[in-house]
């Protein structure tokens, strides 16, 4: 049976260092938010097609996480670290700086830089307001994309840290999560809130289009969610060194081009 693929941040072939005898193995590697299905995690398979038909795997939980470092050279090109309180070490080898370095970023921002609770998948339901934030959602019309098998109309949900699409009929039937941290950019009109999702999004990248009336209410709650993200991680104060977080300043300039996006 097929694994769940709406909590999928980054997945790929890594190798991995075995402990014992020091020997780096290929594996495919999941790295995954939290959610209803468990906390923020690193799934190791076999190959690819372990991982997507729910094969045998091992889980390394990532609640637990001091730092997520990239080695020396001299360990091993392309390798990086992840730490745990216990003084566990895990070390993993990619292809290239970049896919390392995605590894890594990817990594931190789920790991050490979510405000509490949503690294171990239980959002503060105390706060003021986030009952009524998390339940409230907007009639839309999907429009119809390569990138998904359902269109037309939906119910469209917006939280402190994903976009939501529900079933009409169904309003407790998830169709789709994208995170907001994986949108590449948004926009609304009179008519439309338009998104274009990246490729670490379950659905990978595309254009999604929502006809809607409340275009411009949507863009605001996306917009306001987002900064807050991004206010969360900036107020941080042990960062590692080589993590590098956008600023809200930094993120409410590249995002402000948006509201002309449709």
């Amino acid at each position: 049976m097929a694994t769940d693929v709406n909590d999928i941040i980054k997945q790929g072939y890594t190798r991995v260092r075995s402990k014992s005898i020091n020997v780096w193995h290929k594996r495919w590697l999941v790295l995954r938010r939290a959610s209803s299905k468990g906390p923020v995690r690193l799934d190791k398979y076999f190959d690819e097609k372990s991982a997507r038909t729910g094969g045998h795997h091992k889980t390394y939980l990532l609640t637990n996480v001091s730092s997520i470092t990239r080695l020396a050279n001299t360990c091993r090109k392309y390798a990086f670290s992840v730490q745990f309180h216990d003084q566990n070490l895990k070390c993993f080898a990619c292809d290239s700086d970049l896919e390392a370095d995605t590894w890594v970023k990817l990594s931190i921002q789920e790991c050490l830089l979510l405000p509490p609770g949503l690294a171990t998948g239980e959002p503060d339901v105390l706060r003021p307001g986030i009952q009524k934030e998390l339940q409230e959602q907007f009639h839309v019309y999907l429009m119809p994309t390569s990138k998904l098998d359902v269109f037309g109309e939906c119910l469209l949900q917006v939280t402190h840290e994903n976009i939501y699409l529900w079933d009409i009929s169904n309003s407790k039937l998830k169709l789709v999560a994208w995170p907001l941290t994986a949108l590449r950019r948004y926009g609304s009109d009179l008519t439309k809130f338009t998104f274009e999702a990246g490729r670490h999004c379950p659905t990978g990248e595309g254009m999604f289009v929502f006809h809607t009336l409340e275009g411009e209410k949507i863009y605001r709650k996306v917009h306001q969610a987002t900064l807050a993200i991004a206010e969360a991680h900036h107020k941080m104060k042990k960062l590692p060194t080589n993590a590098s977080v956008d600023s809200p300043q930094t993120i409410e300039t590249r995002l402000r081009f948006t509201a002309n996006l449709v």
